[in-house]
């Protein structure tokens, strides 16, 4: 009971001692409102009274419902160091909450915010010149106009008169075909009676 005691006494003045000292983490860089491009180095103090550990997250400015994603955790305290090498190219343009917290060894947590800004598709702005060059002089325009020139007429180029080509002496006629038909099936029924006649011979 009394070692339970001390352990809530020292709990209490751990969080009394960080609020007497106002102490609380900080974000040095970037800077509040600033626009961020690329890789974006971000420095910052979490070596406060009572440390257990830190995480280095950010959120969309227009979120309502509290979801912040983490960039980096950390398990030791430290003063004005790098916290994280953010890339700002693995998110959309927009507005943003970059939050720093630390949480203490009473279960509470401090947290240190700035609104940034992520431009990477977006060229930022140049100033542009306002001044006027002198006009060049340009030579006086000719009032006189082109004469169009006829061109020559056309003519109709002749045509060739076809000339029809002598009959081919080795062209096949109709009759020749039948005629040759006619032969070649008398031939064939004479091979057949021919071997009938040899096949009963055979046999008588």
């Amino acid at each position: 009971m009394r070692g339970l005691l001390l352990a809530i006494l020292s709990l209490g003045y751990v969080s009394f001692a960080a609020l007497a000292q106002g102490a609380s983490p900080v974000i040095s860089a970037p800077a509040d409102g600033q626009v961020l491009r690329g890789q974006v180095s971000v420095t910052g103090t979490t070596d406060i009274p009572g440390f257990v550990s830190a995480e280095l997250d950010f959120s969309y400015a227009s979120d309502t419902s509290g979801t912040w994603f983490p960039i980096q955790t950390f398990s030791q305290p430290v003063t004005n160091s790098t916290l994280a090498a953010w890339d700002t190219t693995s998110i959309s343009d927009g507005n943003y909450i970059l939050r720093l917290r630390v949480v203490l060894q009473d279960g509470t947590f401090h947290d240190a915010t700035i609104r940034i800004q992520v431009r990477n598709a977006a060229p930022p702005a140049t100033a542009v010149s306002t001044a006027t060059s002198t006009p060049a002089f340009l030579p006086p325009l000719s009032t006189s106009l082109p004469v169009a020139t006829a061109s020559p007429t056309p003519t109709t180029p002749p045509f060739s008169t076809p000339t029809f080509l002598p009959s081919n002496p080795a062209e096949v006629q109709t009759d020749e075909v039948y005629r040759g038909i006619e032969r070649g099936a008398l031939i064939i029924v004479g091979l057949f009676i021919f071997l009938g006649i040899l096949i009963r011979l055979r046999r008588s």
